[in-house]
Order: structure tokens, then sequence, then C-alpha cells
């Protein structure tokens, strides 16, 4: 089995048997009642993650609770997803390529004030919280 598959699946029990998300086929989507949760494994050594634009097709801020959830390392970085989207998901900020579907490439920075970077515009920075896996379980099974 390739790393990359290997790396997708960490802390994947933990989404499914302690916040009780359902895996939407082998995607990084997850839901839960009204709760749509992206959720990217970050196991990279740049702390890099994309958000695939068929992906943001499926969620509807109007009727989905959504939320970013990366699995990043052996923690978890958080953030609501609507906001996230409207500031860090520009058409402009898209690599530019043929061989992949549209999509948005992130980095992780953990140091200092937690946030995530948009590596098609270095100057569009959004906070993330770096909850524990206590308050997850409490988040979700509210």
């Amino acid at each position: 089995m390739s790393v990359a598959h290997e790396s997708s699946k960490v802390n994947l029990p933990f989404l499914i048997t302690e916040l009780g998300l359902r895996q939407e086929k082998n995607t990084t989507v997850f839901r839960k009642g009204n709760f749509f949760v992206i959720s990217p494994s970050v196991q990279n050594q740049y702390n890099w993650f994309d958000i695939g634009e068929p992906i943001m097709e499926s969620y509807n801020p109007k009727v989905h609770e959504g939320y970013l959830l990366v699995r990043f390392k052996e923690k978890f970085v958080m953030a609501k997803l609507q906001p996230f989207q409207k500031k860090m998901m520009l058409r402009e900020t898209m690599p530019n390529t043929t061989k992949l579907r549209p999509h948005w490439k992130f980095k992780v920075i953990e140091a200092g004030d937690p946030h995530v970077v948009n590596m098609g515009d270095s100057d569009l920075k959004f906070r993330i919280q770096m909850p524990s896996e206590t308050q997850l379980i409490k988040f979700f099974n509210k």
C-alpha cells in the first residue's frame, strides 16, 4: 500500500468511532446529522493539504454546519468552513495545472498563532483552533 494512502488513514478511526462521523465514499468528507466536515490528513514534511473544488460543491452552508478538521500529524486543527471558504478559497488562488482537478493548496503553520496559509497567495492566512480530542468528542456528540 502506498505511503500516501496510509497517511490518509491517520486518525480515521477517531473520526468514525469517537466522533461518530460517517465518511462519504473514499473522500475527505464526513457527515453526521447536519455536520459537514472536510478532514484532510497532513502527514508530510511540508504540512501541506489540498481541497478539491468538487468536494466544496457538495457543501451547502444554508443546510450544513460546516467545519474543516485537519488531521495534523497526531493532533487536529479546526476552523468553521464557511468563513474559511470565503476568505481562503478564491478561484485565482488555485494552482495552474492540467494534471489535477481544480483544487486549492494550503499549509498549516503551528508556530506562534496557529494558522493556515493559502499556497496560491501567501498573504491569505486564516487562524485555526487546535482542540483536544476531548473537546472534539464533546463538540461532535452534543
